[in-house]
């Protein structure tokens, strides 16, 4: 890898941790240096290598290591005549293990930059990501009380609707059953949005309206934050 050894040790243990799949901010909290500093290595990294993001730059090392294992001479040898088909046959098994196990890894690896990358706009902006609006939703299941911000509420929303219409594909009695799954956990953040907006969770009833109710409940639902709390409701902390 000679591109991997034009960098200096600093550099090179940044690109260790962040084909991990780790943040600026973990990188330099494992490192013990700043976010800024993190940023001026990368940019001296994408420099070097000619590269201009951090998926070109995974990219390109990756090619250098396969490059490199695909360069070293591999010993051959010839089986008998008998064990040619058994040998065949166990070398296209190991195939299919083989290609089954780098898909998931790849696969493992986007997931990882995806996080990575919604962990860098958190960083920058403060706000909740799609990831993080799910797990706060499916910890808070059952949780009515309390706020949920804008962010946090809508992703959760958008989630069940790709989730729901993957689900109602595959089968529409997966979906159904996939929607009483997330019943509860759709009205605690609808709860807490509404707390978070100022009003009371009883406006929820409308949903029981035909039409009528879901579009008044969703214009509350897109109201922002305030510090408020609706009549008859105890202050709560987020």
């Amino acid at each position: 890898m000679e591109n991997f050894i034009e960098l200096s040790n600093r550099e090179q243990e940044v690109v260790r941790l962040l084909m991990e799949g780790k943040s600026n901010k973990l990188i330099a909290s494992d490192l013990n240096i700043s976010i800024r500093t993190v940023e001026f290595h990368l940019k001296n990294i994408f420099s070097k290598l000619q590269v201009n993001s951090r998926v070109e730059l995974i990219l390109k090392l990756k090619t250098d290591i396969n490059s490199t294992f695909s360069d070293k001479p591999v010993e051959t040898t010839v089986a008998p005549a008998k064990n040619f088909a058994e040998n065949d046959s166990g070398l296209k098994i190991r195939n299919w293990v083989t290609q089954i196990k780098e898909a998931v890894l790849g696969i493992g690896n986007e997931l990882k930059m995806k996080i990575s990358l919604d962990q860098d706009k958190q960083d920058r902006n403060g706000s909740t990501t799609f990831f993080e609006a799910i797990q706060m939703c499916f910890k808070n299941f059952a949780k009515f009380d309390g706020r949920a911000s804008r962010a946090e509420f809508w992703w959760f929303v958008l989630f069940v609707f790709i989730a729901a219409s993957a689900a109602t594909l595959i089968s529409e009695t997966f979906g159904k059953i996939f929607m009483l799954a997330v019943l509860i956990p759709f009205l605690a953040v609808g709860s807490r949005r509404l707390l978070d907006c100022g009003k009371s969770p009883w406006w929820l009833l409308f949903l029981l309206v035909p039409i009528g109710g879901l579009v008044v409940v969703g214009y509350l639902w897109m109201m922002p934050s305030t510090t408020s709390t609706p009549s008859g409701e105890k202050p709560t902390s987020s």
